[in-house]
């Protein structure tokens, strides 16, 4: 195998970001040497070389600070863009001779990273989180634009990932190289508490704290009931009223920005997961949520709305509830689970088997590096 030098681009600060770290710590295990180019939305400042620690050894990141409104869309956020993408190009063409392939996540960064990689005579790797006109608010006259610039990045990147066997219909018109499926499961850990407790539920979600995830109907459904407690991290444009509500409310306890392994550890001592998007987003049916991969490895049933990505999954092997996407839904839900708290013991074995047999990590980290091995 040939060990290659490897740029991410990410168009967030990866502080953290699960699905970069997973995929860098797994290159770094197979000898490849990494570093991350990141934006940082908080402040303004010029670029900022450090380290990031991951199990497998660290990579060089560099972050630099361009302000701009996390989740605000292009209208409000062009500008800022413009001068990120700007960023990525230069620093790819400065420092062409440090590297052999750019892994772009998102649109966001592949325009930059395909141009560069051409230039500079480069593998490119685009890897789709999430398809950028169907997740975005991309206004209509320039949907078609994106679009189309988006399809001509799939169809010359050397490689390409999605991360569901979904997406193949969501990048539907486009003829990739090289199409692999790597899903966004956690890697194995011991961290198993399967039992049932006798008072409060513990409700965990860890993640973007934003509008279209239903955090707030959440938080005020429980806010309202003495039987559970939700248990909320993360970071977005809803960290004050999540402060806000804790200081209001005993069993609302929000934690702020935490490290991935630190998200596990509090997913694993809670009894209930939520991965609710508002199904009306034509990307939220092909979601690959963080949270419903975390709730296979530990084994905790889960709370999803209908008709959103991997609902279907958690409908047949019958490991959690799909609701409607109102609170009434969630209240009913929630009801229809803690109900059921004889069977979680259950639910928990099939999530745990459903997770070794089609989804483990060890899976995914083997298609990951057998990719890079074929370039």
């Amino acid at each position: 195998m040939c060990k290659k030098s490897i740029v991410f681009l990410r168009s967030n600060p990866v502080d953290p970001d699960s699905r970069v770290e997973k995929e860098v710590n797994s290159l770094l295990k197979a000898g490849h040497r990494i570093t991350i180019l990141a934006w940082d939305r908080e402040k303004t400042y010029s670029p900022a070389a450090n380290r990031i620690k991951l199990e497998n050894g660290s990579a060089d990141i560099v972050r630099i600070g361009i302000a701009a409104e996390f989740g605000g869309g292009i209208k409000k956020n062009a500008v800022p863009l413009l001068r990120f993408q700007c960023f990525l190009y230069k620093w790819l063409v400065n420092n062409s001779s440090e590297y052999d392939v750019i892994h772009a996540c998102d649109f966001d960064t592949a325009f930059a990273g395909s141009r560069a990689a051409k230039r500079c005579k480069k593998k490119l790797v685009y890897d789709i989180f999430d398809y950028y006109v169907d997740s975005f608010n991309v206004p209509g006259i320039f949907r078609g634009v994106i679009e189309g610039m988006d399809h001509k990045i799939i169809n010359s990147a050397d490689a390409v990932i999605i991360c569901n066997e979904q997406r193949r219909e969501q990048i539907r018109g486009t003829a990739p190289h090289e199409l692999t499926v790597i899903h966004n499961s956690p890697a194995k850990t011991d961290l198993h508490r399967v039992s049932v407790p006798d008072s409060s539920v513990k409700i965990a979600y860890v993640g973007i704290l934003q509008e279209t995830r239903f955090l707030k109907e959440i938080a005020e459904t429980v806010s309202q009931r003495s039987d559970c407690e939700l248990h909320i991290g993360g970071f977005g444009m809803l960290d004050e009223y999540f402060k806000e509500m804790s200081e209001h409310y005993e069993n609302i306890i929000y934690y702020g920005r935490l490290k991935y392994s630190d998200t596990l550890k509090l997913e694993a001592e809670c009894d209930i997961m939520t991965a609710v998007y508002d199904p009306r987003i034509r990307n939220h049916y092909y979601a690959a949520s963080n949270k419903f991969y975390e709730a296979l490895m530990l084994g905790k049933p889960i709370i999803m709305a209908k008709n959103t990505g991997m609902s279907d999954i958690v409908e047949k092997y019958d490991i959690g509830v799909c609701m409607e996407y109102t609170k009434e839904g969630f209240s009913g839900a929630l009801d229809e689970l803690i109900g059921r708290r004889n069977e979680w013991t259950g639910i928990s074995e099939r999530m745990k088997r459903l997770y070794e047999s089609s989804y483990s990590w060890e899976t995914m980290e083997k298609r990951l590096v057998c990719l890079y091995d074929k370039m």
